[in-house]
């Protein structure tokens, strides 16, 4: 085997180090306006701004940032600020000076890609330590946090001053909270409308994007987002539940044994039925609607509802050990509201509906509640808007509330 001259042994190791004397002595290109340091927190004001390497138009562009956006101004050069790089933004060392996440060698360059030709981001010198693993792309380098000497800039035009340096990490601390409540919520959405419409709760969604909408008006494209999300959430529940009134429809067979389920109970209530009627027109309290007859027979979409009326009874009075009916509608009458609508007749053969009829929304003309009465005959009033007085009843899991109407208004 030929042997190298001592000479030529020496030029092969020289030339064998150049690469790494290079990377560890090349330094971050300077500039003739040396930033300073006072450190205060900025807005960006305009959409699409550059965030540069170098304090020049020239520099090589690292990134956009857009309007809303927060940056940490470390100081200035000419026309630039210099600010802290965004927290996820990553470089890369060459792992030859690396051993045990401490750095062995002084000025190493950070550079902005796993590459010796890469453009220097910042230096780190012998101890510092680093937090990295090997790059995937090229497992001669580490990819690491950017130390805190790192700075990129951007223009200052495009920057406003909102408070000092340490306002910066709180608006952090609260960008990533509005982001994964938005996350958090998205998610819920997605889960949540694959649910059968009656096992769907949406408003604890509602409540978590208003409360960004409302609450983090500082970060607007998080506010615009959820407020297109609840948009886009409200009309997929909107045409849920229309979908679900449609399909809860019975058939006709199934509405033939509800009324002969419902004669029978007529029948076998008969008596206690006159019984009541008889202490409700002697005990009175309720007003009446002067256009209903006090007739001893009440029309059929009226009578239907005295076997629900008088089993309420009987519960309260069981309660309260009162047997008077007029004591209790008068205590109905006492936690009674007031609600306005027209009147419209609901006829669907529904199995367990709630009332013989729909209160619409003067304004949306969309159903707000079912309604019924043994006391007012509001066949008589459909189409017509009207203010009464009511009180609550069960809905049976239906859309709206139900109401027992007390009298009109």
């Amino acid at each position: 085997m030929r042997k190298l001259s001592p000479s030529l042994f020496a030029l092969s190791i020289l030339f064998s180090s150049f690469n790494l004397q290079a990377e560890q002595a090349n330094l971050q290109p300077k500039t003739n306006a040396p930033a300073t340091e006072d450190a205060f927190t900025g807005k960006v004001i305009k959409n699409k701004v550059r965030v540069r390497l170098q304090p020049s138009y020239e520099g090589l562009v690292m990134g956009e940032l857009n309007k809303g956006d927060y940056v940490l101004a470390r100081g200035e050069a000419d026309e630039f600020l210099a600010i802290q790089p965004p927290e996820k933004t990553r470089g890369y060392v060459f792992r030859t000076f690396v051993l045990d996440g401490i750095i062995e060698g002084n000025r190493v360059n950070v550079r902005t890609k796993p590459d010796t030709d890469a453009p220097v981001i910042a230096q780190l010198n012998s101890g510092d330590k680093i937090q990295g693993t090997i790059s995937p792309q090229n497992n001669k380098w580490y990819e690491v946090k950017l130390p805190s000497s790192a700075k990129f800039y951007v223009a200052k035009d495009y920057v406003e001053k909102v408070g000092d340096g340490n306002m910066y990490p709180r608006q952090m601390k609260r960008q990533e909270e509005v982001y994964n409540l938005l996350s958090t919520t998205d998610g819920v959405v997605q889960s949540e409308l694959q649910k059968p419409f009656n096992q769907i709760n949406i408003e604890p969604i509602k409540a978590n994007y208003k409360h960004i909408i409302y609450d983090f008006t500082d970060f607007p494209d998080a506010a615009d987002k959820a407020k297109s999300a609840l948009t886009a959430v409200e009309q997929v529940y909107a045409q849920k539940k229309l979908s679900y009134l449609e399909h809860s429809n019975k058939s006709s067979a199934e509405l033939e044994l509800k009324n002969q389920k419902l004669a029978e109970e007529l029948n076998s209530h008969k008596r206690k039925v006159e019984t009541l009627e008889e202490q409700l027109r002697a005990n009175q309290t309720v007003v009446m609607n002067p256009a209903v007859k006090n007739n001893s027979r009440l029309p059929v979409n009226m009578a239907e509802w005295l076997p629900q009326e008088e089993k309420l009874f009987m519960e309260w009075s069981e309660k309260s050990g009162e047997d008077n009916p007029g004591a209790y509608y008068q205590e109905q009458k006492s936690n009674s509201t007031v609600i306005k609508g027209i009147l419209e007749s609901y006829s669907r053969p529904v199995k367990n509906k709630p009332g013989d009829y729909l209160l619409i929304n003067t304004t949306t003309k969309l159903p707000i509640a079912y309604l019924y009465s043994t006391q007012i005959n509001l066949k008589d009033l459909i189409g017509h808007e009207v203010e009464m007085r009511v009180t609550s009843r069960p809905n049976n899991n239906y859309a709206f509330p139900a109401y027992f109407v007390l009298s009109i208004e």
